[in-house]
Protein backbone atom coordinates (compact mmCIF):
# COMPACT_ATOMS: atom_id res chain seq x y z
CA UNK A 1 0.00 0.00 0.00
CA UNK A 2 1.20 3.63 -0.40
CA UNK A 3 2.43 6.01 2.03
CA UNK A 4 1.81 9.57 2.96
CA UNK A 5 4.11 11.79 1.16
CA UNK A 6 3.77 14.27 4.29
CA UNK A 7 3.63 12.15 7.40
CA UNK A 8 4.44 9.03 6.11
CA UNK A 9 1.20 6.66 7.57
CA UNK A 10 -0.23 4.21 5.36
CA UNK A 11 -3.01 5.74 3.01
CA UNK A 12 -6.33 4.18 3.01
CA UNK A 13 -8.66 4.27 -0.29
CA UNK A 14 -12.02 6.83 -0.67
CA UNK A 15 -14.69 6.41 -2.63
CA UNK A 16 -14.85 8.15 -5.93
CA UNK A 17 -17.83 10.02 -7.92
CA UNK A 18 -19.11 9.27 -10.70
CA UNK A 19 -16.22 11.13 -12.74
CA UNK A 20 -13.57 10.34 -10.55
CA UNK A 21 -13.95 7.16 -11.64
CA UNK A 22 -13.68 7.72 -15.36
CA UNK A 23 -10.02 9.52 -14.90
CA UNK A 24 -9.03 8.02 -11.61
CA UNK A 25 -7.96 4.06 -10.79
CA UNK A 26 -8.00 5.45 -7.17
CA UNK A 27 -8.14 7.77 -4.60
CA UNK A 28 -6.49 7.68 -1.44
CA UNK A 29 -6.79 9.73 1.77
CA UNK A 30 -4.21 9.95 4.85
CA UNK A 31 -6.04 9.39 8.08
CA UNK A 32 -3.41 11.35 9.91
CA UNK A 33 -3.03 14.58 7.93
CA UNK A 34 -5.85 14.48 5.49
CA UNK A 35 -3.95 14.77 2.72
CA UNK A 36 -5.86 12.98 -0.67
CA UNK A 37 -4.43 11.75 -3.39
CA UNK A 38 -5.79 10.12 -6.64
CA UNK A 39 -4.18 8.31 -9.17
CA UNK A 40 -4.63 8.58 -13.13
CA UNK A 41 -5.73 5.38 -15.07
CA UNK A 42 -2.67 4.23 -17.02
CA UNK A 43 -4.08 4.29 -20.22
CA UNK A 44 -5.36 7.94 -20.00
CA UNK A 45 -1.32 9.12 -18.60
CA UNK A 46 -0.25 7.04 -21.58
CA UNK A 47 -2.62 8.97 -23.97
CA UNK A 48 -1.35 12.63 -22.08
CA UNK A 49 1.83 11.60 -22.44
CA UNK A 50 1.56 11.57 -26.40
CA UNK A 51 -0.69 14.10 -26.52
CA UNK A 52 1.66 16.69 -24.81
CA UNK A 53 5.05 15.71 -24.89
CA UNK A 54 7.15 18.13 -27.24
CA UNK A 55 8.80 14.86 -29.04
CA UNK A 56 7.12 11.53 -29.72
CA UNK A 57 6.57 8.59 -27.56
CA UNK A 58 4.91 5.09 -27.95
CA UNK A 59 1.02 5.63 -27.78
CA UNK A 60 0.91 2.23 -26.09
CA UNK A 61 3.53 2.03 -23.60
CA UNK A 62 4.78 5.84 -23.02
CA UNK A 63 8.25 5.30 -23.84
CA UNK A 64 10.47 7.53 -25.31
CA UNK A 65 13.11 5.46 -27.16
CA UNK A 66 11.35 5.18 -30.20
CA UNK A 67 12.84 5.41 -33.73
CA UNK A 68 11.84 6.20 -37.24
CA UNK A 69 11.17 3.87 -39.78
CA UNK A 70 11.30 3.91 -43.87
CA UNK A 71 8.74 1.23 -44.15
CA UNK A 72 6.51 -0.68 -42.52
CA UNK A 73 7.08 -3.69 -40.75
CA UNK A 74 4.80 -6.74 -41.47
CA UNK A 75 5.80 -8.39 -37.89
CA UNK A 76 5.45 -6.01 -35.75
CA UNK A 77 1.85 -5.03 -35.07
CA UNK A 78 0.42 -1.31 -35.83
CA UNK A 79 -1.22 0.97 -33.73
CA UNK A 80 -5.17 1.64 -34.42
CA UNK A 81 -5.35 4.59 -32.05
CA UNK A 82 -7.46 7.14 -33.64
CA UNK A 83 -4.35 9.68 -32.89
CA UNK A 84 -2.49 7.61 -34.93
CA UNK A 85 -5.02 6.85 -38.10
CA UNK A 86 -5.28 10.74 -38.38
CA UNK A 87 -1.67 11.51 -38.58
CA UNK A 88 -1.85 8.30 -41.17
CA UNK A 89 -4.26 10.21 -43.53
CA UNK A 90 -1.83 13.49 -43.45
CA UNK A 91 1.16 11.31 -44.20
CA UNK A 92 2.98 11.68 -41.05
CA UNK A 93 6.26 9.45 -40.61
CA UNK A 94 6.14 5.96 -39.32
CA UNK A 95 7.97 5.20 -35.81
CA UNK A 96 8.34 2.25 -33.70
CA UNK A 97 8.76 1.35 -30.34
CA UNK A 98 11.40 -1.43 -29.74
CA UNK A 99 10.20 -2.03 -26.09
CA UNK A 100 6.56 -2.75 -27.50
CA UNK A 101 7.14 -3.32 -30.72
CA UNK A 102 4.37 -0.78 -31.82
CA UNK A 103 4.51 1.28 -35.40
CA UNK A 104 2.29 4.12 -35.45
CA UNK A 105 2.30 7.68 -37.15
CA UNK A 106 3.18 10.63 -36.03
CA UNK A 107 4.83 13.97 -36.85
CA UNK A 108 7.31 15.00 -34.16
CA UNK A 109 10.81 13.99 -34.42
CA UNK A 110 11.82 11.23 -31.82
CA UNK A 111 13.73 12.61 -28.36
CA UNK A 112 17.52 13.06 -29.39
CA UNK A 113 19.30 10.29 -27.63
CA UNK A 114 21.64 11.59 -24.86
CA UNK A 115 25.50 12.71 -25.91
CA UNK A 116 27.93 10.23 -23.68
CA UNK A 117 31.05 11.95 -24.95
CA UNK A 118 30.07 15.19 -23.48
CA UNK A 119 31.74 15.97 -20.16
CA UNK A 120 30.73 19.02 -17.86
Amino acid sequence: MAHCQNCGWELKKTHRTVFQKLLYSGAFVCPRCGLRTRRFRPRLRVTSIFVLSRYTHCINCGSARVHRLAKRDRVDTMSHHPLSVIQHLTFAPLNKCPACRLQYFDWRRPEPAPDSDKTS
